[in-house]
């Protein structure tokens, strides 16, 4: 079965990230390995896990032994962006024979909508639209051709396929103990993954192809500000905590100190994606609670025990910025006659890590295990059952462990929220560069063009979960982690042990994620699969 026909069947598949959808397609990707020739006289060889998936999506996988047991990874999710945004075309957006020509026939053009490039590819044969084409059912089809061929290699293949990338990359988190048990079951020696993420590249423009070895890390600092009560009209009586955690935000937010640089490339400042107080309903007091949530970029020169640095040193200096601004305050009113003396407090908010909350929790309560289980039981029920989001059960849970704390003076907790992407580069990994620069410049060479490995994607997705270098570094990270290993984790030691040359290597693609979505047809015709065998060939 060529990748073009499997491109066509995955497509019309909807798989909306984070639903239902998903386990449809999971499911029929599994039919399709069980039903061809091969695999069903090797039943063994392939499986479909869904590893208590509240949603029961399944990661799909299929091994074809070669005589050697140097084994390359083929990679990649099935799950897509949701098709609302095709508004008018939603109905066609996974029939991308149909959409096209229900696009053409719309005259867009006529519409105001402005873009050449769009126009042009709608009316030229080498482009494929449709939800999910470049995003990366194209990637993914151009494995499934090779996994589900006739040539054998003498190398060995694993094939396998997850959910939910374009949320939390649950899948690819709990693939790893699966690739690892699989690994030790058939002695597989893992010498490179590649995983068929697009690349945004106008053919038409270049002749020239990338692979990437590695994607950015992001991290989400939860930054939780405990304030100290009084009335609104006795303010210098209190702390505001929408005052303090707006402190920390000027102290972090555009701040070019956290900008990342490694192998040339560099990453841009932090920006905060969630910000407000905590107040059940709005009354004339001082906020008590108010809490932040900070996207920080970095790459792999940064060490996670630096990165939690960064930030607490960043929130003690905002808490003495605003611990100076209260005094400064207070010395004016008094001054004037608007506040006595005798009420000033000698503010100095604490700045804790989340880890250090929680200690003392567990000294305080005797009966800690059993209360936080039952607590961490109602948050996922929630979780599960969409009446929270993640961050807002992330704070639920901050915000818990620190009213039970017993801290009663203002304080700043430093906490972790999901997801967490580590950034990873197979440029650092031990033999992970070696002699695949100049294999996969020889397979874009055979096919008619120039290509080059680049140390980073500008993004993050499930290669963030193919290496480790240092698992404890990482549990240390995780030690501050918004919620309860049981929601949300990811298996550091599994990834440590497996550690393998990874590389993003798709078919090049345009408007990713928007309605425009569209993936190049001879990439996946014939390029994609072609400098895929030969690497395999080769390694």
């Amino acid at each position: 079965m060529k990748a073009l026909d499997i491109l066509y069947e995955l497509a019309g598949v909807r798989s909306d990230t984070g639903s239902a959808y998903e386990k449809a397609l999971g499911e029929k990707i599994y039919d399709m390995i069980s039903e061809n020739s091969y695999f069903k006289a090797n039943p063994a060889l392939c499986g479909m896990e869904t590893f208590g998936d509240f949603m029961d999506r399944p990661v799909v996988w299929a091994l074809r032994p070669g005589k050697s047991k140097k084994t390359v990874l083929l990679s990649g999710h099935y799950d897509a962006v949701e098709i609302d945004s095709y508004g008018p075309f939603k109905d066609v957006a996974t029939q991308p024979d149909l959409l096209k020509e229900r696009m053409q026939q719309a005259h867009l053009e006529n519409d105001g909508v402005k873009d050449e490039s769009f126009f042009k590819d709608l009316y030229d044969d080498n482009w494929i639209f449709g939800r999910g084409c470049a995003d990366m059912k194209g990637g993914l089809s151009a494995a499934l051709e090779i996994v589900l061929g006739e040539e054998c290699f003498e190398n060995t293949i694993l094939f396998v396929a997850v959910y939910d990338e374009e949320n939390l990359s649950a899948g690819m988190r709990c693939a790893m103990p699966l690739i690892r048990r699989l690994r030790d079951e058939y002695d597989l020696d893992f010498r490179l993954c590649l995983i068929g993420e697009p690349q945004d590249n106008d053919p038409e423009v270049s002749n020239h192809v990338n692979m990437y070895g590695g994607g950015a890390g992001k991290v989400l600092p939860l930054i939780l500000a405990r304030g100290y009560l009084s009335h609104s009209a006795q303010a210098l009586e209190g702390l505001n905590a929408a005052y303090m955690i707006s402190e920390v935000v000027r102290e972090i937010e555009m701040n070019a100190d956290y900008i990342s640089t490694d192998y040339g490339i560099s990453v841009q400042p932090p920006t905060v994606l969630w910000q407000r107080d905590l107040k059940p309903a709005y009354d004339v007091s001082l906020v008590e609670y108010a809490a932040a949530a900070i996207s920080i970029l970095f790459l792999e020169s940064v060490s996670p025990d630096a990165l939690m640095e960064r930030v607490e040193a960043s929130c003690k200096k905002a808490m003495k910025k605003a611990a100076k601004k209260y005094r400064k305050s207070f010395e004016k009113a008094r001054e004037l006659g608007a506040v006595r003396t005798e009420v000033f407090k000698d503010f100095r908010p604490k700045v804790m890590r989340l880890e250090e909350v929680l200690a003392i929790v567990k000294e305080r309560e005797p009966d800690f295990e059993k209360r936080q289980q039952a607590f961490n039981d109602s948050l996922s029920k929630k979780i599960r059952g969409n009446e929270m989001t993640l961050i807002q059960a992330s704070v639920s849970y901050m915000q818990d462990l620190t009213e039970r704390s017993g801290i009663k003076d203002p304080v700043v907790v430093i906490g972790i929220a999901p997801p967490y992407y580590p950034a990873v580069t197979s440029f650092r990994l031990k033999g992970g560069i070696g002699k695949l620069e100049q294999l996969y410049e020889k397979a874009a060479g055979e096919n008619g063009y120039t290509g080059s490995v680049e140390p980073y994607f500008a993004g993050m997705g499930d290669i963030s979960y193919m290496m480790c270098a240092d698992a404890q570094a990482q549990r240390r990270l995780m030690s501050n982690l918004t919620l309860p290993e049981s929601i949300y984790d990811i298996p550091f030691e599994d990834i440590q042990e497996l550690s393998m040359p990874s590389f993003w290597m798709g078919p090049r693609s345009k408007a990713m994620h928007q309605w425009k979505e569209r993936v190049y047809k001879p990439d996946i015709e014939e390029l994609l699969p072609a400098m895929m065998r030969s690497l395999i060939r080769n390694i």
